[in-house]
């Protein structure tokens, strides 16, 4: 008759005992975590609907300390049009080979244009209730626009294969229908874009005070070297004659600190770029005859109805849809951090509101570039070194 013997517990084996101790560790851990989040969320929409109207109003109250316009406003309205012009003839040439001219100007820019009114003046008005607070002369409002990678991700991601699969179903017999169902589908994908950004807006401060800023802005870095840097420098290359002495009086006067007395920097290029592609035949009078064509009054649609109606329609590309959002909602983040670098203190939950009511406005206007601040306030800050910037306006 043998006898059982037990193995005593080594390094290696837990007893039942320990096992429990750590499960319930690991429990506690997780519990913490999620009640952690959960208050944060509650504090949150605290703040959110906290009536404060003191503080609102304050943007609209006279401040001697903040004027109202100054010289290097001029150049950061010229730099920034220049900037968001560029990006949305991008779009348009990119465009041209599935939409119709109708849908491109007459819908899509009118969007466009309506969302980045709202964005740049509720900007200015961030910046006005900032310079109010903390009584400075020189807030310089964030710079709002087309949100570039997103824009390009919504056309090849869901309008290119909307259209051509449509155009499958249909031989190609009937192009219209196509073409708006692909502008419908995009519409339907922005508006959920800018609902997500919204919903995100709750742990926008929380994501960006428990990020290491060099986390938030390593991004940065890569966005603008393809997008800002690398993508507009191909353009100046591939018109050295037009291009060069341009690009070289923006280098002398905003980096080299050059004076170039009352008339802007940004002004002196554009002028002298225009010439020089008038003198070598780079534009044509042809090519202002044909853009007079698309010259006229395009009135502001509401698709709203049909946007909604294709909301069936979209699942297929959620996959695009959803991680734009989430990198708008981070792009964001990094532009507030970009700002509270350069010494303006803007709150990331009103900033991505802003984009995220921009976004939508576009879509209900027949826009699916989604809005977002753009991430070069510091240099905005050094064109503007003198006092606050309405340059957005």
């Amino acid at each position: 008759m043998t006898s059982s013997t037990s193995i005593p517990p080594t390094e290696n084996h837990l007893t039942i005992e320990e096992c429990s101790t750590e499960a319930t560790m690991k429990t506690n851990t997780i519990g913490r975590f999620f009640r952690r989040y959960w208050d944060i969320a509650v504090t949150e929409l605290h703040t959110f609907f906290t009536f404060n109207p003191k503080e609102w109003l304050s943007a609209f109250r006279r401040n001697s300390k903040y004027p109202i316009l100054v010289r290097g406003d001029i150049d950061g309205l010229v730099a920034l049009f220049i900037d968001n012009m560029a990006t949305l003839l991008s779009i348009i040439i990119t465009l041209q080979s599935v939409l119709s001219s109708d849908i491109i100007y007459g819908k899509i820019v009118t969007g466009f244009g309506l969302a980045l009114l709202w964005g740049n003046l509720y900007y200015v008005y961030m910046a006005r209730k900032l310079a109010y607070k903390e009584q400075r002369d020189d807030v310089c409002t964030m710079p709002y626009g087309i949100n570039t990678p997103g824009a390009f991700a919504f056309i090849f991601g869901i309008i290119f294969p909307v259209y051509y699969n449509c155009m499958s179903e249909n031989n190609g017999e009937d192009q219209q229908m196509c073409q708006e169902r692909a502008w419908y589908i995009a519409l339907g994908s922005n508006f959920i874009t800018g609902v997500v950004i919204l919903a995100l807006c709750f742990f926008g401060e929380f994501i960006r005070r428990n990020t290491p800023g060099v986390a938030l802005l390593s991004s940065l870095s890569a966005i603008g070297f393809t997008y800002l840097g690398l993508n507009l420098y191909l353009s100046i290359t591939a018109l050295p004659i037009v291009s060069f002495l341009p690009f070289s009086i923006i280098i002398l006067g905003y980096y080299g600190k050059v004076k170039t007395g009352p008339i802007p920097v940004a002004a002196i290029a554009l002028i002298i770029g225009t010439a020089l592609g008038w003198a070598t035949s780079a534009n044509t009078a042809q090519d202002v005859r044909d853009a007079i064509k698309l010259v006229k009054p395009y009135p502001a649609v509401f698709p709203a109805r049909g946007m909604f109606q294709s909301m069936n329609k979209i699942g297929p590309y959620l996959s695009t849809t959803i991680p734009t959002a989430v990198s708008v909602a981070i792009g964001t983040i990094q532009c507030v951090e970009s700002a509270k670098r350069a010494g303006d203190f803007y709150p990331t939950r009103e900033a991505m509101f802003a984009d995220g009511v921009g976004t939508i406005i576009a879509s209900l206007f027949g826009s699916f570039l989604g809005m977002t601040g753009m991430l070069f306030h510091k240099c905005f800050c050094q064109i503007n070194d003198e006092a606050a910037s309405y340059c957005c306006i």
